[in-house]
């Protein structure tokens, strides 16, 4: 689909959501990799920018020689794998990853924040707190591809250890304050004119105190965080990998606990969280 004149989104395979995503082709560039490998091995470019590194994204980075990345040297799924899950999942999230999306080691150089490639003009903007790595990009001051600032109606992912949902709340709203006309994100349909795309921002955000708001709810009741996690009040419903999605599940919840203890809003009595 070409959103504007010498910009185009591929559609990852199974409509763009996870584990694969939507990929940018702008001139001899392609921004993010994770369309699918019989979708990448199809795409006409000399240069892969990454977004950041989640598998999703990064998973065909193995076909392209140049990469451009927020990191340098050599990634491998061992090394995502102990960045992104705790230490006792690193061998059963590599065997997922591995069959889910076909993602091998390769060689990246590091991309700064700012101008990333001149012809054609593609900025580099971090937003953290998805990952501490994550980035948005502007093309021809046109076309913002807003990465994993995804506007699906899951809302914002934050289920990795370095990862900060209220950091993340903050750092999107650098988005509102870019001249647009397009928002192109990773996993869901492209927005047109800035107005709605900004709209389709904020909504996305208040996820993040939804989710707050609804474990305060489930905490008029004392409940330990496995008690918690087993309700599921951020995915509801985990048809694959459960072991995997409780481990993001309950990074989550203690991220929004923290907090509201830090607030005085929850306390921890007898090994159980408790509104205050």
């Amino acid at each position: 689909m070409e959103v504007m004149r010498g910009v185009r989104v591929i559609e990852g395979m199974n409509g763009g959501r996870f584990p694969y995503c939507n990929v940018v082709v702008v001139g001899d560039v392609v921004i993010d990799a994770g369309a699918g490998l019989e979708v990448m091995r199809k795409v006409n470019a000399s240069l892969l920018v990454l977004s950041h590194l989640h598998p999703d994204h990064s998973s065909g980075a193995w076909l392209f020689k140049d990469v451009l990345a927020p990191a340098e040297g050599r990634i491998t799924l061992d090394t995502l794998a102990r960045r992104f899950v705790a230490p006792d999942l690193v061998e059963s999230w590599k065997r997922f990853i591995s069959a889910a999306t076909g993602l091998r080691e390769f060689e990246c150089e590091r991309y700064e924040e700012g101008v990333v490639v001149k012809e054609p003009e593609i900025v580099a903007v971090p937003v953290k707190g998805h990952t501490m790595d994550h980035h948005v990009f502007l093309i021809e001051q046109k076309v913002l591809f807003g990465a994993d600032v995804d506007l699906t109606s899951f809302g914002p992912f934050y289920g990795n250890p370095e990862a900060d949902p209220y950091l993340f709340e903050r750092e999107m709203d650098k988005l509102l304050d870019i001249d647009f006309e397009i928002f192109v994100s990773a996993h869901s349909k492209p927005v047109f004119g800035k107005e709605e795309a900004e709209g389709r921002i904020l909504e996305f955000k208040r996820k993040i105190k939804e989710r707050e708001e609804i474990i305060l709810s489930l905490l008029e009741e004392p409940k330990s965080l496995d008690e918690l996690v087993e309700l599921s009040p951020i995915y509801g419903r985990k048809p694959y990998a459960k072991e995997i999605l409780d481990f993001f599940e309950r990074v989550m919840i203690e991220k929004h606990i923290e907090k509201l203890e830090m607030e005085g809003r929850v306390r921890k009595e007898d090994g159980k969280y408790v509104r205050v």
